[in-house]
């Protein structure tokens, strides 16, 4: 609790459960410590900056990317030198209608591999596609809402790739690198690096 900004702790006293008030403290401590680290500033000296769809940033440090994610009792920290960073983590929940939720919120080819596949597939390859898409436009900095059907996510044997449509927010999403992450059974994850 040392480590956080006032407004941190702030937000930290609006959590209704305990847990969650945890979570986010532990979240973070974590955030700050590996962020300090990668600056050279102390964790409790890092001033942080928000784009205007909520992504953060270091101050006066446009040179270091990261970003953060966190589902139920993870948090998913992602920092880059290089170029912007997205990450995302969810947790599998069993209890949902996910092929509902790609006829809303993915593309048609989406809709239709998913919709091929077993029930058990099915659902982890919804989050797979899932975690895909929102660590890209957390890379990107752009509104998740309104960009989930600018690109499409094909899962291949060799891994994951993206296909812009012709409407797609920006021409570097050809060139955005996406890596699964090796995460906990029952969740799953993704960063991406954004294309220059």
């Amino acid at each position: 609790m040392s480590l956080l900004s006032q407004d941190e702790r702030d937000r930290a006293d609006r959590f209704h459960f305990a847990v969650d008030r945890t979570r986010f403290i532990l979240a973070r401590a974590a955030l700050r410590t590996l962020v300090g680290q990668a600056a050279g500033q102390a964790p409790e000296e890092i001033e942080f900056s928000t784009g205007p769809y909520g992504k953060p940033g270091l101050k006066g440090r446009p040179d270091l990317h990261f970003n953060v994610s966190h589902s139920g009792a993870l948090a998913l920290i992602g920092i880059s030198s290089e170029r912007p960073i997205g990450v995302d983590i969810e947790i599998i929940r069993e209890n949902m209608d996910e092929l509902a939720l790609a006829r809303t919120f993915f593309c048609e080819d989406e809709f239709a591999f998913l919709s091929a596949l077993d029930a058990p597939a099915r659902l982890r390859a919804f989050y797979k596609i899932w975690t895909c898409k929102e660590a890209v436009l957390k890379a990107f900095g752009v509104g998740i809402s309104t960009n989930l059907k600018d690109f499409s996510v094909e899962l291949t044997q060799d891994g994951v790739k993206i296909h812009p449509t012709s409407a797609c927010f920006t021409p570097a999403l050809a060139m955005t690198r996406i890596e699964p992450i090796e995460v906990p059974a029952g969740y799953a994850g993704t960063l991406a690096l954004a294309g220059l």
